[in-house]
């Protein structure tokens, strides 16, 4: 009896050691910083199978003011599937506490992983280029000497499975929990007439990289490509939603015809078993077509037809309304340059650094700029002049943006309050110029 206890006692000490010594990366990136700026990296699962779904995520961590971004190096990403998910147009921070002292983060950069091949798979070589000012004080506004660091993540390790033998025949990769529906739109038709098949695999898994089976049609039907549409939820994980694909296909003959059940394997990590979706085998009945439809028209009158006019009145009409339109714009016009003072009043009320810095976005993203709040500062740069802005309105515009950064990540600031009065003036000539590029377009 005492040997038990003592037996149940060490393998609890080697659970113990086992959970200290597998903390997450950021935990060890948090030990080895040196100073009040670091960036982690952690995944949601170190231990996957081949073709299992992950999701690798870097976060930044600092004291006081936000630094800005300058410029990025991807992570090495070999031996696995990846996508980049959609980075957010305002990338929020949060309060956190590590080893007792006070952190902002923020989530810079997340991927959706899958493991191509069992072993290990090391993932690093993610580093960031911060900019950080010397003096965040943001009750004048102005601009200050900056101080750069480049950071690195910690590296990220797979220990990737291979999937438990035997792997059943006909297994592509469909890894979660999956159901699986095959219908058609009608059962009965006439040769010529279109038939619609559809196959909707629904779950949660390896939705982005399986592959659905394939749908076998008798020989006298013709038919087009199948059309694939995904429907997955945002940035979930692992994904969720829904795969559909449609086929369009015309029977070229008369008869009985049978479409086969479709098959699909999956596997399921939670339970290690595999398991088969089957579909009902579908029945289809095409009946000769009509004969005299398709030749048949309706009677043509022996008196020539006559093209209708355009009546006068119609256009006397239409010429008065494009008058009186093109009047009330030259009205317009000439109201908003003979009160420009009272057209910059109009603009919107909210004057808080968030709400001018979603405001920035927005315009940028109107002239052309995609996600520009998930872009670095060399990126936005290239951005803008690709654009065609004048010289000191794509200088002027991070300069605006990190004056509100500065306000907004302040910790003893009101994120809500209104923004001094030099930088609004200043948001107000960036709104006039990215107004004019947007409405160019």
């Amino acid at each position: 009896m005492r040997r038990g206890v003592v037996r149940t006692l060490y393998r609890a000490l080697c659970m113990l050691v086992i959970a200290f010594t597998a903390v997450p990366s950021i935990a060890g990136a948090a030990v080895n910083r040196t100073g009040k700026l670091f960036i982690g990296a952690t995944i949601n699962n170190s231990l996957p199978y081949i073709g299992q779904e992950v999701f690798l995520t870097y976060t930044l961590y600092f004291k006081e003011v936000a630094p800005k971004i300058s410029n990025e190096t991807a992570p090495l990403l070999k031996g696995v599937w990846t996508k980049e998910t959609v980075p957010e147009r305002f990338i929020k921070s949060s309060p956190t506490s590590i080893q007792g002292e006070l952190f902002r983060y923020a989530v810079v950069k997340q991927f959706k992983l899958v493991p191509l091949q069992s072993g290990k798979i090391t993932v690093s070589g993610y580093r960031i280029l911060c900019s950080l000012p010397q003096d965040h004080d943001a009750s004048g506004g102005q601009e200050r000497a900056e101080t750069h660091e480049r950071i690195t993540a910690p590296d990220v390790v797979l220990s990737v499975r291979a999937l438990p033998e035997p792997v059943p025949a006909g297994f592509a990769g469909a890894i979660g929990t999956f159901r699986q529906e095959f219908a058609a739109d009608k059962l009965k038709l006439k040769v010529g007439e279109p038939l619609s098949l559809k196959l909707v695999l629904t779950g949660t898994g390896s939705l982005l990289t399986l592959k659905q089976p394939d749908i076998h049609l008798p020989e006298s039907f013709r038919q087009n490509p199948p059309e694939i549409i995904s429907s997955l939820s945002a940035n979930s994980v692992p994904s969720t939603g829904t795969i559909t694909a449609t086929i369009t296909a015309w029977p070229q003959s008369a008869g009985e015809y049978e479409i086969a059940s479709l098959r699909t394997v999956t596997f399921n990590p939670e339970t290690r078993q595999y398991s088969t979706l089957f579909s009902k085998p579908i029945s289809i009945t095409v009946a000769p077509a009509s004969e005299g439809i398709t030749n048949k028209a309706a009677p043509r009158s022996s008196v020539p037809e006559k093209k209708p006019l355009i009546s006068p009145l119609l256009i006397v009409t239409a010429v008065a309304l494009l008058f009186l339109m093109a009047r009330a714009t030259t009205i317009l016009i000439r109201r908003k340059q003979m009160n420009p003072e009272k057209a910059k009043g109009q603009t919107g009320s909210d004057t808080s650094p968030a709400s001018l810095k979603l405001e920035l976005f927005l315009l940028l993203e109107n002239a052309g700029i995609k996600s520009p709040g998930g872009l670095t500062r060399v990126e936005l740069k290239n951005a803008l002049l690709k654009l065609g802005l004048p010289d000191d309105v794509q200088a002027e515009l991070p300069a605006v943006l990190d004056s509100l950064d500065r306000i907004l990540y302040c910790p003893t600031g009101k994120k809500d309050a209104a923004t001094p009065d030099s930088i609004t003036e200043r948001v107000n000539s960036l709104r006039q110029a990215l107004s004019s590029i947007s409405g160019s377009r």
